[in-house]
């Protein structure tokens, strides 16, 4: 559950909008309060699909199906307009976990919980086909855990999409790893296709897995077509037994609900004196149940409290300025983050602010929809500290996204035009060419709290036209490094701002002076342990000329790596004076800072391959050094290279999934990568580097 955001309603139709639930493939969902003072889960469909007459169509025919499904089990559909300009619908709210994010917080569920799951599963499914409507799309995010039983949301809606824009454009509505065979062979979809996906889900339920694994998409569908299932977290007996009947390659031979139903007698059930649920999973309710209570009555205050806040927060923000300190006051309704009016106190030249005791502000805004969901500016990928949220950077975007749950966040509004972000979660985002407030060039430091982003400083350039640009954090986040303008006399000159961040004042600049004339510095970067900032330097024409060394302290030279071109680089984690340099596009050798001293050459990756190797990047233990690929010929398998640093071994030589920019898990259990290609960040096993979770 999200706090509202700047472009999302605060009523749709005669619904009052409380707080937002997530976003899907058909649009996004809200928590809203009926005109009977009820709780509904309200269904907004996303404009493109609202634009096509064929979508408009198949969703007032499924809705209205949708409307006579009736049971405990299935969440009652309590309203919709299908011809509004937006269509909508609402549906009971349920405060329960989705049975995917229950798994993936606490582990699989206990085995006595399973034959609950199933009955549950197959009466849902007797009220939704007894309507005349197929689900679709039953998978392990449509299955709410409440404790009267598990939830069926989402019935009949997949068939809305069937053939619309979004289906066109080679998106997919659901979830491949529990498609039944006939669906991905294209032939008629049938109850017994529903049998298939509820056996799959219950398999997740058991074991944390899909039933055929974790595998890309197209090796997903094949092992469906071909390979048997995973059944062994399931004891054996006839539970077992029945699941893999579900699961059988042919409709025909699958139970149907009233036959599973009459075999799950001959199954043990849990004593119903017990919860069926585990005592983490029945805490969640308990937590999402009083969350929602406390958005009900928060929703309640805003409202009758909202002209009296609009005034007593500008004039709590004056107060604060007086005073010397600092605030990120957000209205009701509104968002935070970067606007005039904001309780920000500007500091004057190389000022800074921090936080108001240290206090966390509130969530940024979220920008337009359609922006937030293309990655099409994204440009890197990196885990948080505690590996549960994942950055999605670039220019002028940067997005967090819970990856567990598969849902974005918070997306900083109005989007800074760079950031960086070290080992710690500290956040530089950069307002440059004016883009600040009062159209100043400033250096936002924010904080990853695990919650709302927490302002901690903010570094402001007083000279117009500064332009900073590439920031580079050190590790503990007390030097700030940016890429900027000085003007001398009609001239530009490039240079290199080191800050210290806590007294807010700029220590060192750097001219771009040396071997060769440099104009600009890309990919600058602080080693690990702060004393050095290293960079690729290129001249007036953007060739890259090679990767300059300077000491912190001084600026002086350190070391210069020369060519030949397409350099690209990756400073260690724990050894300081360790480099991978890529050079030539294809080779990679790890080299010493100080001298220059080739440690190792790891040897070429992509030989005679169309791909262009990016930047490498060491694991987070520094084991490991990744060569993620881009292919500015538009092939569709983007394979990387793996190498061990210790030894030299070529652990994965040019088969690894890695189209794009890769980011470790700070424990390397994971991978984040950049497909910009299919528009998507995967996840991957940090071991055997196959996808976890896809996030699109």
């Amino acid at each position: 559950m999200y706090p509202l955001t700047s472009d999302d309603p605060r009523t749709v139709g005669p619904h009052r909008i409380l707080a937002r639930l997530g976003a899907g493939g058909m649009g996004r969902v809200y928590l809203a309060r009926t005109p009977g003072g009820d709780l509904a889960a309200l269904k907004l469909v996303k404009d493109d699909l609202a634009q096509d007459p064929e979508f408009r169509a198949r969703f007032a025919r499924e809705v209205r199906a949708a409307r006579r499904v009736s049971g405990p089990l299935t969440p009652a559909v309590v309203d919709a307009d299908t011809d509004a300009a937006v269509p909508w619908m609402a549906a009971e709210y349920v405060p329960a976990p989705t049975l995917k994010e229950a798994v993936r917080e606490h582990g699989p569920l206990p085995a006595e919980s399973l034959p609950v799951l199933v009955s549950g599963l197959a009466r849902a499914l007797e009220a939704v086909h007894a309507a005349g409507l197929m689900h679709r799309d039953l998978k392990p995010g449509n299955v709410l855990l409440s404790p009267r039983g598990p939830q069926v949301i989402d019935f009949g809606l997949a068939r809305a999409v069937e053939g619309t824009v979004l289906t066109r454009t080679g998106q997919t509505f659901g979830t491949p790893a529990y498609t039944s065979p006939e669906q991905i062979r294209g032939r008629d979809v049938s109850p017994a296709s529903d049998v298939f996906s509820l056996a799959g889900t219950v398999l997740f339920a058991a074991s944390g897995e899909p039933p055929f694994g974790f595998a890309p998409p197209r090796e997903t569908l094949r092992r469906i077509l071909e390979e048997a299932p995973n059944l062994g977290a399931v004891p054996e007996g006839p539970l077992r037994d029945l699941l893999a009947r579900c699961l059988a390659k042919g409709p025909g031979h699958r139970p149907d609900i009233a036959g599973i139903l009459a075999e799950l007698a001959d199954v043990p059930m849990p004593d119903t004196g017990h919860p069926w649920l585990p005592g983490p999973v029945t805490e969640d309710v308990r937590l999402l149940r009083e969350r929602e209570a406390g958005e009900r009555a928060r929703a309640d205050r805003a409202r009758w409290r909202r002209p009296a806040l609009a005034a007593g927060a500008a004039a709590a923000a004056l107060a604060l300025v007086a005073g010397g300190g600092y605030a990120l006051t957000v209205l009701p309704g509104g968002g935070g983050g970067g606007g005039t009016g904001d309780g920000t106190a500007s500091a004057g030249a190389g000022g800074t602010t921090g936080g108001a005791d240290g206090e966390p502000s509130a969530d940024p805004a979220f920008a337009s929809e359609e922006y937030q969901q293309s990655l099409s500016s994204a440009d890197g990928v990196a885990f948080s500290p505690d590996g549960e949220r994942i950055y999605v950077t670039g220019s002028f975007y940067f997005a967090v996204w819970d990856w567990r749950a598969g849902e974005m966040t918070a997306f900083l509004d109005p989007s800074p035009s760079e950031t960086d972000i070290n080992a710690e979660g500290t956040i530089a985002a950069v307002h440059a060419d004016g883009s600040g407030p009062d159209h100043e060039d400033r250096i936002e430091l924010l904080r990853d709290t695990g919650g709302p982003l927490a302002r901690e400083a903010v570094l402001v350039y007083e000279e117009q036209g500064t332009n900073p640009r590439r920031p580079a954090l050190s590790p503990d986040g007390t030097r700030l490094a940016v890429v900027a303008n000085e003007l001398d006399g009609d001239t530009i000159d490039h240079v290199v701002h080191v800050w210290n961040v806590p007294a807010g004042e700029r220590v060192l600049t750097v001219p771009l002076l040396g071997p060769d004339t440099f104009t600009y510095v890309f990919d600058l970067e602080f080693t690990a342990d702060g004393e050095m900032l290293v960079g690729t330097v290129s001249d007036d024409f953007e060739r890259v000329l090679g990767v300059a060394v300077w000491d912190v302290e001084t600026g002086d030279w350190v070391h210069y790596f020369e060519g030949p071109g397409n350099l690209g680089f990756a400073l260690h984690p724990a050894e300081p004076s360790v480099m991978a340099l890529l050079e030539g596009g294809d080779r990679v050798r790890l080299v010493d800072l100080g001298t220059g001293t080739t440690l190792r050459d790891l040897g070429r990756a992509g030989e005679d391959s169309p791909e262009v190797a990016l930047s490498p990047v060491f694991s987070s233990d520094g084991e490991r050094l990744y060569l993620g690929v881009e292919d500015p010929f538009g092939a569709t398998d983007l394979l990387g290279t793996v190498w061990d640093t210790g030894t030299g071994e070529v652990l994965r030589d040019g088969d690894a999934l890695l189209p794009g920019p890769v980011g470790p898990h700070p424990r390397d259990e994971f991978l984040a990568v950049l497909d910009t290609e299919a528009d998507q960040v995967l996840v991957l096993d940090g071991e055997n580097l196959t996808v976890v979770d896809e996030l699109y």
